[in-house]
């Protein structure tokens, strides 16, 4: 479930934290029906990652009855293991996030054909957006190419206006732009010509 989120080329900033909903007990010793684990370290107990959690939420383990109190992470598991129009009803006036997921979880019980349209139009709608962030990716790389070669036809210019020649010329391009031997050699080859 957590690997299913994040496609390939896509950044890990994309991941999101996971939970299990389980209609058994799993911890049978244990009376709360909400669990978190992190991965810790086993001798200093450090923290490994904060984008790799595991919320477990047992739905046997629920109160039986809604308290006036009730928020949260319970709110959503009743909202989960709700099973009639009453109980979601109860419940989706208490939180405006719920009342999206439960208007949604409408439109796409009705019937087949609203849940595939639904389902497309939400895969249109993610794959617009990477499609847009790949487009800025994109030109994030060409503007900060282009701006390199600006930089490095700079240096070209100020090492000919020194006198340098093509050896000084290309220790110069190591030395004030950080480039390689054979980076400073191809960006000669390339740009040096249109300076003379």
């Amino acid at each position: 479930m957590y690997a299913d989120q994040i496609e390939q080329g896509q950044k890990y900033d994309v991941l999101k934290k996971c939970v299990s909903i389980l209609d058994f007990e799993l911890f049978k010793k244990e009376v709360d029906f909400y669990s978190c684990f992190h991965i810790r370290e086993n001798t200093r107990g450090f923290l490994y990652t904060d984008k790799m959690e595991f919320h477990v939420i047992e739905l046997p383990k629920l109160p039986l009855e809604l308290t006036e109190d009730c928020a949260g992470i319970e709110l959503w598991a009743k909202f989960i293991n709700a099973e009639r129009k009453e109980e979601f009803d109860m419940i989706v006036g208490r939180d405006p996030y719920i009342d999206s997921a439960y208007q949604q979880l409408q439109v796409i019980s009705q019937d087949k054909q609203k849940r595939m349209e639904y389902e497309a139009r939400e895969k249109a709608v993610r794959d617009y957006n990477q499609g847009m962030y790949g487009a800025e990716e994109r030109d994030r790389k060409e503007g900060r190419k282009e701006g390199r070669k600006e930089v490095i036809q700079m240096f070209l210019e100020m090492g000919q206006e020194y006198g340098l020649d093509d050896t000084g010329i290309l220790k110069w391009l190591q030395e004030k732009a950080g480039l390689s031997p054979e980076e400073a050699t191809a960006y000669l080859k390339e740009y040096g010509s249109q300076l003379t």
